[in-house]
């Protein structure tokens, strides 16, 4: 049975790991869409985050170091916005469905909270993090790897085992819980796995052009 001192110890230490993998997963994404000149974020994942960080740093803040994380990835993930806005595609919609998402996004987030009383946001935070592992495959299904890389798939994993981590030690026996954990993290190790089949692709491709 580990103390309850150095579990709050350990706790802190993956908490603070989890907010850094994220943090450069959120820099590398905005790093490679500027190179590719293309979004490495889908609309739906970033309008879930940022709703969520806003939500979690303004309305319901958790504890002083999960603040200061959460501003930045607000901050970083309203870039990530700004550059979805920059290199998408235009429509005569673009703005209205970007304002909707926001706004559905939102009342969504905070429709959970308060209905499952989530003050410190766990089920919307792991919902969102299948729902964002899903569609980062999709993403590289239908744009290749630009705007994606290995190192951002590396960095997303970690950031979410690390959660994972504190939040089964935290509540054990919450089945929902374990299964977007589990989920979570197969569909982490996938990526990983297409972005390297990319890679080794992109290899060949050039070894034999």
């Amino acid at each position: 049975m580990i103390d309850h001192s150095l579990a709050i110890q350990i706790g802190r230490i993956l908490q603070i790991a989890s907010g850094g993998f994220w943090i450069i997963a959120y820099l590398l994404i905005l790093y490679k869409g500027f190179q590719d000149r293309k979004s490495g974020m889908p609309l739906a994942a970033i309008c879930a985050n940022i709703t969520w960080e806003a939500i979690f740093t303004l309305l319901f803040p958790i504890d002083a170091t999960q603040t200061i994380i959460n501003f930045v990835w607000l901050a970083l993930d309203f870039l990530i916005l700004l550059q979805y806005l920059a290199y998408s595609k235009m429509t005569p919609n673009k703005y209205f469905i970007v304002a909707a998402s926001l706004a559905a996004a939102f009342l969504i987030n905070l429709g959970i909270t308060v209905e499952f009383q989530d003050w410190i946001g766990r089920y919307t935070a792991f919902g969102m993090n299948f729902m964002m592992s899903l569609l980062f495959i999709l993403l590289l299904q239908s744009q290749g790897t630009l705007g994606q890389s290995i190192y951002i798939g590396y960095a997303k994993f970690l950031g979410s085992l690390c959660a994972s981590v504190i939040f089964y030690y935290l509540f054990p026996n919450s089945s929902l819980l374990l299964i977007l954990i589990s989920f979570i993290t197969i569909l982490d190790i996938v990526y990983i796995i297409l972005l390297k089949q990319s890679a080794v692709k992109r290899v060949g491709y050039m070894f034999h052009k």
